[in-house]
């Protein structure tokens, strides 16, 4: 069997362009598009490549309904059965502590979304078994915070950070995206995601649109709510492009909803929402780097409707190349999310390109003279010592900015 490495899930490895043709054709997930032909593939590169990008299900899936040649060899067919299978008792296992995570939630009074994972594994894929994942992730209205905080204790989990309610604000549209809680027992990871819920570092304007559109489903004989289709593929377009478009199986995600789902959209519905939270970007370019690498497109009048001006496009193509993101390899991205810091890599990339930026230049604005609760959260500071930090703030804020400018002028 193929060696095991340690692979970091959010940065690219390095591969030839047999294993990224090989990536794509099991990314696709339909067994009757042929493979691509090649003369020498490093098929232990490509077994790697494969459990990196999330693949392992949807490979297992086309080499068994694939005619079994020597190509690919049987080593490698070898190697990803027996990898999909342990990895499938490991999902049974990842499936048991969620039962009873949202099982106990049941028992509570409070609203929560399924986001990504198992949602995704029981609604848009023919077998669940093809999608994998590592934690569950739960959208939750940030005036639920505390109430959520509190059951996940009582629950024996353990959070990264002990916050039992939100912290300061800057501007009220301001929230932080996740927490983290770790079950005792278990290990199981749960993500709590606040109102922002596509990642793009304010709460999203039609928050309440999101909770009224969302849908119901059975996940092992519990129900539970997730996104609508059409918010399942905001979701899925924002939180691919957010991380780079750094793992294939997120692009896996997108075509099973396209291709087999989009009968039932509502395309009008769709667009409107992408336009209400200036979400066109991540929406657009996962869209067309969607056709581009998988051959797999939604209708044309759709992806003209939600193209980004030519400011923005130019901007993207500066920081987030078209060549580098097809060609699969490592490549250096920003973070095309809003925050303050740091200057360089996250907030002139995302003023020069994403949307909001009223909104944002009102919280930057805010930020030189902020509420004193969060001057006090922010430095951890007492009473006695808020006054000076006004003036020392901005000051501090403009240190950090020079220090990157300094640093990447050397570089």
């Amino acid at each position: 069997m193929m060696q095991l490495h340690k692979l970091d899930s959010y940065e690219r490895l390095s591969i030839s362009e047999s294993t990224r043709f090989l990536l794509c054709d099991f990314a696709v997930g339909d067994p009757r598009r042929p493979l691509h032909q090649f003369a020498k593939v490093d098929w232990d590169e490509l077994f790697q490549a494969v459990r990196h990008n999330g693949l392992l299900g949807l490979t297992y899936y086309y080499l068994t309904t694939y005619p079994s040649t020597n190509y690919p060899p049987p080593e490698f067919r070898q190697s990803i059965q027996q990898t999909y299978r342990a990895n499938a008792l490991r999902m049974v296992l990842m499936y048991r502590k969620i039962n009873q995570v949202i099982t106990q939630l049941a028992t509570f009074p409070i609203d929560y979304l399924v986001l990504k994972g198992p949602a995704l594994a029981h609604l848009i894929y023919p077998d669940s078994s093809w999608r994998p994942f590592n934690d569950l992730d739960l959208l939750v209205r940030e005036r639920d915070w505390a109430k959520m905080h509190q059951i996940l204790i009582q629950l024996d989990f353990i959070p990264e950070f002990d916050l039992p309610e939100p912290p300061p604000k800057v501007t009220p549209d301001a929230v932080l995206y996740e927490a983290k809680y770790w079950h005792k027992e278990t290990k199981l990871l749960v993500e709590i995601h606040y109102d922002d819920l596509l990642n793009a570092g304010l709460a999203s304007r039609d928050v309440e649109g999101f909770w009224q559109r969302a849908i119901s489903m059975e996940l092992d004989g519990v129900t539970i709510k997730t996104l609508s289709l059409e918010d399942q593929l905001i979701h899925l377009c924002m939180h691919a492009h957010y991380h780079g478009y750094t793992r294939l199986n997120w692009f896996s995600d997108i075509a099973f909803l396209v291709r087999d789902h989009t009968d039932k959209f509502n395309w009008s519905r769709f667009i409107e929402t992408v336009r209400t939270e200036e979400a066109e970007i991540g929406v657009y370019y996962s869209l067309y780097f969607l056709n581009k690498l998988l051959d797999i497109s939604v209708p044309n009048d759709v992806l003209v409707a939600l193209q980004p001006d030519f400011f923005r496009c130019w901007w993207h193509e500066y920081y987030l190349p078209e060549n580098k993101v097809l060609s699969l390899r490592p490549m250096h991205r920003p973070d095309f999310s809003f925050y303050f810091m740091p200057l360089l890599k996250r907030l002139i990339p995302d003023m020069l390109v994403m949307g909001r930026r009223k909104e944002k230049m009102r919280y930057l604005l805010r930020l030189l003279f902020p509420p004193k609760v969060w001057l006090q959260y922010y430095y951890k500071l007492g009473h006695q010592q808020v006054a000076i930090h006004y003036l020392l703030h901005p000051l501090k804020i403009m240190y950090h900015y020079f220090n990157e400018i300094k640093e990447k002028i050397i570089a």
